[in-house]
């Protein structure tokens, strides 16, 4: 029997390019030794639950208990941006994955946050949802060409499996995604930032800074570091690595980061750096009660878009890079800061 190696280039093409069906590899004679000799994957998810909107599509992946490990669950999403005029013949998909199935950050705007650290996904748990988020989006049609680790969880605190992860969707017998589509968020872990960079020199950062007023970012972002000048240092280390700059996220909520002073203590933060900054509508969240989405009392409440706006023309105008995300999602609670295993889980 041939190893997975040994296989034609176009049988391997076939589940990783195109993500074709399991069950229809399986029963391709050319494609079953594939599954066999291929060690890297463990194939341990299953699709539990599929929601979806007019342009994402959210993924429930479980992992079957057994004897020797407890069962898992963690959400991964396909983002299927509207195709614009003169694009490709074949539109794009965006895979979110995840790390974790909570996060220990504590991010009290983020629903996954309040799950609270779970435990870590393996390498091979992590890499799988991409194959799993990419076959929804070729079911629609659509080519998934970039992934994002923007899902459950905190990449570098589950740095290992996180890395390794990486080596297989790199990897040109595998994956075979290029590094420069692949973006990992971090709420910012300074050693492992330069470790994954010296390691991936394409990746790209994104920084989940939210605030750069010291201590307000310690009530956003309350398990990362708060000292704004080691996340400057960080960020200057990896603008020598890299010659792209670091994206800066900031979530923005309505009368508590969202100011002209907010917005000159940022420009400040990004003096002497090449960063880009990323402004995020805050997505309320929603939980899945009696087959129907329901919004828990907020705390924080959406900038207004006005508020964004006049945010992001005072960046441009002290020459940095600035861009409002279009958030996609909301409808199916896929949106960023909305993802959690179960409605049950989410502590209100």
């Amino acid at each position: 029997m041939k190893s997975w190696f040994g296989l034609p280039p176009k049988v391997r093409w076939k589940l990783f390019r195109q993500f074709q069906s399991l069950d229809q590899i399986v029963e391709d004679p050319k494609c079953r030794p594939m599954l066999t000799q291929l060690e890297a994957l463990e194939w341990n998810w299953q699709v539990a639950k599929l929601s979806c909107d007019e342009h994402a599509e959210k993924l429930l992946l479980s992992r079957p208990s057994t004897a020797s490990l407890p069962s898992v669950q963690c959400e991964a999403v396909s983002l299927m941006p509207p195709q614009r005029s003169g694009a490709l013949k074949i539109p794009r998909a965006t895979a979110c994955i995840s790390s974790q199935p909570g996060c220990g950050v504590g991010c009290p705007f983020c629903a996954t946050g309040r799950l609270g650290f779970q435990g870590h996904l393996t390498a091979s748990e992590i890499a799988e949802q991409v194959y799993w988020v990419g076959r929804q989006a070729a079911l629609r049609g659509r080519q998934l060409r970039n992934v994002v680790f923007m899902g459950m969880g905190e990449p570098l605190h589950n740095f290992k499996n996180v890395s390794q992860s990486l080596e297989l969707l790199t990897n040109a017998d595998l994956f075979g995604i290029p590094q420069r589509r692949i973006t990992v968020s971090t709420v910012g872990v300074p050693k492992a930032m330069i470790q994954l960079v010296e390691q991936f020199p394409e990746i790209k950062i994104a920084l989940s800074l939210h605030s750069a007023d010291r201590d307000q970012r310690r009530q956003l972002v309350p398990k990362a570091i708060s000292d704004l000048e080691i996340l400057r240092q960080t960020i200057r280390q990896l603008n020598q690595l890299q010659s792209f700059g670091v994206w800066l996220e900031v979530v923005m909520l309505g009368g508590v980061n969202d100011s002209a002073k907010h917005a000159e203590q940022l420009i400040a933060f990004c003096e002497g750096l090449r960063v880009e900054v990323n402004l995020i509508p805050f997505n309320p969240i929603r939980v899945l009660q009696s087959n129907s989405i329901a919004t828990l009392q907020p705390e924080y409440r959406a900038s207004s878009k006005s508020d964004r706006e006049a945010f992001a023309q005072t960046l441009r105008a002290a020459g940095i890079r600035t861009s409002i995300r279009t958030s996609f999602g909301s409808d199916s609670a896929a949106a960023c800061g909305q993802l959690r295993a179960s409605s049950e889980q989410v502590k209100a």
